[in-house]
């Protein structure tokens, strides 16, 4: 990958062009992190019980819906949100990977997978959480995998 950075003070506003052949999982990453310059999300505002509490992104496993609430499970405890899943989505990195209408799931935390014969992936967690794909999620999970 090339670099090329002109400093100029005819520049105006600061931008930045990125060219490419095709959109790969690196040039995925590389515009998100861009992204998150002006806007980073460092903290997760969640709750247990009444405590508030403020986690950092890559400490979450996953994020599932149950009983219509969103939970971010961590190593070992699991909290609430108010936030909702399209939200939060919407505020984390390409570490994150939805594999359901109703999950999310950070690639980082991600263990092993191991495809069922009726076509699902299960995907173990390195905190020993096991879920599983939709169909409709399988190619989003593959070309993040690259597999």
């Amino acid at each position: 990958m090339k670099l090329h950075l002109n400093i100029s003070d005819q520049v105006l506003e600061d931008s930045v062009t990125i060219e490419a052949h095709s959109y790969t999982r690196q040039i995925a990453q590389l515009t998100d992190f861009i992204k998150t310059l002006d806007n980073p999300i460092e903290r997760l505002k969640a709750k247990k019980g009444e405590t508030v509490h403020l986690l950092a992104p890559q400490d979450v496993y996953r994020l599932v819906i149950e009983d219509k609430v969103v939970h971010l499970k961590t190593l070992d405890q699991d909290f609430t949100t108010a936030y909702r899943l399209y939200q939060v989505k919407d505020l984390l990195s390409t570490d994150f990977l939805q594999i359901s209408q109703s999950e999310i799931i950070n690639l980082k935390q991600l263990d092993h997978l191991q495809v069922t014969p009726n076509g699902l992936v299960k995907l173990i967690l390195k905190n020993g959480d096991v879920t599983y794909s939709s169909r409709r999620y399988l190619k989003a999970i593959k070309e993040a995998l690259n597999l």
